[in-house]
């Protein structure tokens, strides 16, 4: 086999794959790649017996053939590789003081401690290394929750998060310019002869290591017999992003460890719940093979998994009852499904809940956080006390003496009853850390709580709904001390 390939291109490949190679593994294969070269076009294959991840990428082929290579042993050398590379930096013009401006955010300064720098000597924003769109996607995604949450009294700090996102997209397309000039030089050659034994040469090294038959290694199931929902990539991220804080990682109650796909005719409903708190967001914008009632529950890893690896393009879900395979252009997700019973969640949403708190979300969000320095470290109980026009939030630590409160605007209201909350205030408590979990998936700048009684679930809605999209969570109250 012999081909060769631009090193960002393999760090790329080889980067996903290693996603799903084991820590640990009693089968010495799993440690290894799969590559099947045919043409120009390369197939590589990983998995840990649960998940297989399969990538197709096209490469200066000379010689078809395959052969299992150790996974991490080559991810190791390509970054060196890269490394070699690093004076090609790319940069573009950033002003000082919208940069000191951010990085007074915590969450935001963060990203200036990866390959995304600041040069203050310069005022431009460098990257060293290989800008990928995954990392691209990934920083502009956390830029978009930081603005989503700054509220109405951000404006100052949203157009500052705008113009770094387009700094980092210009910086994007810079380091694209730099890697296509670059490309001859950051080539490497791959060769591998009858004995296994493989030798990668790179501009100014040869390094050699040997690869393994790979008549032993596991391959996924394709079939042509499974059900087929296509959706847009951008929609199937979210959508996990929204419920996956609620599922239960728990092998005795595997039922609840993953997430839940409800295939309706005319919707599709991701859920998920750990007995405690139950998120659900379902969409009508999807296309189905076999419009019928189906669910499944996808594991939790596999989850996490299709959320690192999903592009911007559309994906496509091919199930059973078994597994599931999701594809994103030129590659494939295969993973095997939880074989049990997802808990019936549309008996435990309440539906008799007459009364609404209206409040802003920002501002609430603050408060809990500063609740949560007084709650107790295990309950991490809040306490809510509701009046007409007003929020009363309380936390307390009685073993070391700690207590905060806060009182926020709000509005308050009972269905078909003159109840004078000012005089009886609707009193409830919750843990503290699901509320904020809850919280940081509402996309409208206020929310709405439901109530019935202090002793039954609430729901809490975006004041908003997305077009063809209805997102709710449920929160079980803890007791009211």
């Amino acid at each position: 086999m012999k081909f060769n390939i631009s090193v960002e291109q393999f760090v790329n490949a080889l980067t996903k794959l290693n996603l799903v190679i084991p820590s640990h593994s009693t089968l010495p294969i799993l440690d290894n790649i799969m590559f099947d070269l045919k043409g120009n076009e390369l197939t590589m294959l990983a998995s840990d017996l649960e998940i297989f991840i399969r990538n197709a990428v096209k490469v200066e082929g000379q010689e078809d053939g395959e052969i299992a290579m150790p996974a991490k042993k080559l991810l190791d050398l390509a970054r060196l590789l890269v490394t070699k590379f690093e004076s090609a930096i790319a940069s573009v013009d950033f002003e000082q003081d919208v940069f000191y401006a951010l990085n007074r955010n915590e969450n935001i300064s963060e990203l200036f401690k990866g390959n995304l720098k600041y040069d203050i000597s310069k005022g431009t924003l460098i990257f060293k290394g290989i800008f990928t769109s995954e990392e691209k996607d990934r920083i502009i995604e956390l830029l978009n929750s930081e603005k989503n949450n700054a509220g109405d009294e951000g404006g100052e700090l949203k157009g500052n998060i705008e113009i770094l996102i387009d700094g980092v997209e210009r910086l994007y397309k810079e380091a694209e310019n730099i890697s296509k000039k670059m490309y001859e030089k950051r080539k490497i050659k791959i060769d591998v002869n009858e004995k296994n034994k493989v030798t990668i040469t790179s501009k100014n090294g040869k390094y050699t290591l040997f690869g393994e038959p790979v008549d032993d290694f596991p391959t996924p199931e394709d079939r042509s017999d499974l059900n087929r929902i296509e959706m847009k990539s951008a929609v199937l991220k979210r959508f996990l992003m929204k419920v996956r804080h609620s599922v239960k990682y728990d092998e005795i109650r595997r039922n609840m460890a993953g997430v839940f796909f409800d295939v309706k005719k005319d919707e599709l409903r991701f859920v998920a719940t750990d007995g405690f708190r139950l998120s659900k967001i379902l969409t009508r914008n999807f296309t189905h093979s076999n419009p019928k009632d189906e669910n499944f529950i996808v594991p939790l890893k596999t989850c996490e998994m299709i959320l690192k690896l999903c592009n911007d393009n559309d994906s496509v879900l091919e199930y059973d009852s078994n597994l599931i395979k999701v594809t994103f252009d030129n590659l494939q997700i295969y993973s095997k499904l939880i074989d049990d019973t997802f808990p019936n969640y549309e008996t435990v949403i309440p539906k008799e809940n007459d009364k609404r708190l209206k409040i802003h979300k920002g501002e609430l969000q603050n408060s809990l956080r500063r609740a949560l320095i007084f709650a107790d470290v295990i309950t991490k109980r809040v306490r809510f006390e509701i009046k007409n026009d007003s929020l009363t939030i309380k936390a307390d630590n009685p073993e070391i003496g700690a207590e905060g409160e806060e009182i926020i605007e709000s509005t308050f209201v009972a269905d078909g009853n003159d109840i004078d909350f000012d005089k009886e205030p609707f009193v409830i408590a919750f843990n503290v850390s699901y509320l904020l979990d809850c919280l940081s998936q509402m996309e409208t700048p206020e929310v709405i709580f439901s109530f019935n009684t202090p002793a039954k679930a609430s729901i809490i809605i975006p004041t908003e709904q997305m077009s063809d999209e209805d997102f709710m969570e449920l929160i079980m109250p803890v007791r009211v001390s």
